[in-house]
């Protein structure tokens, strides 16, 4: 018997999906692809400039959420659009930056950094950073424990989620979108966040 979008829920489909059940894969992908093109919509500007194949970056978006629909379950606090989202934003988003290091490399080799720019002077001086200093790594991950400490503390869970969207880079409509909810509910959390954090920020 074939299964209906409505008689469901997303954890009955995401068990029957796991017993291999392709009606409920395709329900649930039908659900939540808007979620896959929202997050490659982001993406193209960046590709189009990288020369990268556009069904490549759909398909490191799909398997961002295969990785999803495979590894959620209830325990999580995060509601199953967010983590789809989040899975397939982190698998494109890496795609891009592993193509973008690519043609830096390029670059690279084409511009030695160990080249003189002047006495004494290596355009490694110029363009270093201490990004690899292990007192620096450590200082940065003390502060941002203790602002996700802070923000464990202060927001509720769909402020959380709200956050975590923004902080990667999804416009409020994508995220009325990806969450299911009014742009202007979007606006509401945001300026919740916004006074409750107000001292981080």
């Amino acid at each position: 018997m074939e299964l209906k979008t409505n008689d469901y829920k997303d954890n009955e489909l995401l068990y029957l999906v796991s017993e291999k059940n392709e009606d409920a894969s395709n329900i649930l992908f039908d659900k939540y692809k808007h979620i896959v093109d929202i997050t490659i919509g982001k993406y193209i500007r960046s590709a189009y400039a990288l020369k990268v194949d556009i069904d490549e970056l759909y398909q490191e978006a799909m398997v961002g959420y295969a990785d999803a629909i495979r590894s959620y379950n209830e325990s999580m606090e995060t509601q199953l659009p967010s983590f789809i989202s989040l899975c397939v934003e982190r698998r494109v988003s890496n795609f891009i930056k592993k193509n973008n290091t690519t043609k830096f490399k390029m670059l690279k080799d084409a511009y030695s950094f160990d080249n003189e720019i002047g006495e004494d002077l290596t355009l490694a001086d110029v363009v270093g950073d201490n990004s690899t200093n292990p007192e620096v790594i450590k200082e940065q991950r003390d502060s941002i424990r203790k602002i996700r400490e802070t923000i464990d503390k202060k927001l509720s869970q769909s402020e959380k989620e709200v956050l975590e969207l923004l902080l990667n880079d999804f416009s409020n409509e994508d995220i009325a979108g990806i969450l299911g909810i009014g742009v202007k509910n979007v606006y509401n959390y945001t300026s919740r966040i916004r006074a409750k954090l107000k001292d981080l920020i």
